[in-house]
Formats: structure tokens, C-alpha cells, sequence
């Protein structure tokens, strides 16, 4: 019973990283890329990088919301495979 429960939980890692990942990327992509050049041409004013307390709110949001979708997808994944 061992390596199923190993084997779920690399998983349930895998799903985690999996989603941090691609939140990450949508964030800095929004925030440095798409905000930026959307402020410019819309309103002509100069960006400011965010501030210290944004990014971490902003980390641990992204933090959550992976363990939360690697949880769902990973309980998803389990109960379609019937294992």
C-alpha cells in the first residue's frame, strides 16, 4: 500500500508545482509586461513597479491557490481513475 500512497502524493506535487507554475508566469507576464504597456498606451503614464507588500501578497496568493488546485485536481484524478 505503500508506493500507492507515494504515488499519489508525487501526484499531488506534480499538480501543485504544476499550477504555481503557471500562476506564476500569468503574474509576472501581467504585472511587468501586459500592465506596463497597457497603462502606456491607454493613460501615457509612467509604471511603477509594485511595492514590497504587493509581491507578497500577491506570492502567497499564488502559494494557496496551488495547493488548492493541486488538491482539487489531484482528488479530481483519484476518484475518475478509481483508484
Amino acid at each position: 500500500m505503500k508506493p500507492k500512497t507515494r504515488s499519489d502524493l508525487f501526484r499531488w506535487i506534480y499538480f501543485a508545482l504544476l499550477w504555481l507554475v503557471g500562476a506564476t508566469a500569468i503574474v509576472v507576464l501581467s504585472e511587468f509586461a501586459v500592465g506596463p504597456a497597457l497603462q502606456w498606451l491607454l493613460y501615457n503614464m509612467p509604471y511603477q513597479f509594485p511595492t514590497c507588500e504587493r509581491v507578497g501578497r500577491m506570492a502567497l496568493f499564488i502559494i494557496f491557490m496551488g495547493f488548492f488546485a493541486g488538491t482539487i485536481t489531484w482528488f479530481y484524478e483519484k476518484k475518475t481513475s478509481n483508484r
